[in-house]
């Protein structure tokens, strides 16, 4: 395995940057495409009580000692992929023995989560405009302001022995309805206010 670890980055820019970055890799050390991981934990470079982070980059790539040989071309790809990340780049070589190195796979899984095997999370900024947009259409919304008691009393009357819950489920009911019936006669209206529009406009 080869990882290549990146401290002091926004770990959601981190996604898009590795994405870009995952290809070309493959292609300068020549290894299959489950060969390759990323590590970008969420960090901060500190220097003299300054936070430094979108200033300076640390970068630390382990290999295996048989890739050696690629350190200048991988260290070009990284910051070529990253240079609008941060100014100033350190980025580290470290080596191992493959001997020592022990990996424990599960086969009833997929060796790694994809885009055919997930469900694609909402990202914190559809979130925020998912809430934003529910948030329009309640204030547009035109509440009902009808009466709906009489139909309760109704109710009340002819069940006198009703459960709390039963009564809960009839009032729920009740105004579910009326409610119902109250937007169908306003799109109603509006239709007919579109209508009388377009024949004034047309006159």
């Amino acid at each position: 395995m080869i990882i290549v670890s990146i401290f002091g980055m926004d770990y959601y820019e981190a996604i898009s940057k590795t994405k870009k970055l995952h290809k070309p890799l493959l292609e300068a050390y020549g290894i299959k495409d489950e060969e390759l991981e990323f590590f970008a934990p969420e960090s901060f470079i500190i220097h003299n009580g300054f936070e430094q982070t979108s200033f300076r980059l640390n970068i630390r790539v382990e290999a295996p000692l048989q890739y050696q040989d690629k350190e200048k071309e991988v260290k070009e790809i990284l910051l070529e992929g990253l240079k609008d990340v941060a100014i100033h780049f350190r980025i580290l070589f470290t080596y191992f023995d493959p001997a020592h190195e022990y990996l424990s796979l599960d086969d009833t899984y997929p060796l790694y989560m994809n885009d055919s095997n997930t469900v694609k999370a909402e990202t914190e900024e559809e979130a925020d405009e998912k809430e934003e947009e529910q948030n329009r259409e309640e204030e547009q919304e035109e509440p009902y302001m009808g009466d709906i008691i009489s139909e309760f009393d109704e109710y009340i009357q002819a069940h006198p022995n009703a459960s709390s819950e039963e009564v809960y489920k009839a009032l729920t009911g009740i105004r579910e309805k009326v409610t119902a019936e109250h937007h169908e006669t306003k799109d109603e209206e509006e239709e007919a206010e579109d209508d009388d529009s377009s024949d004034d406009n047309n006159n």
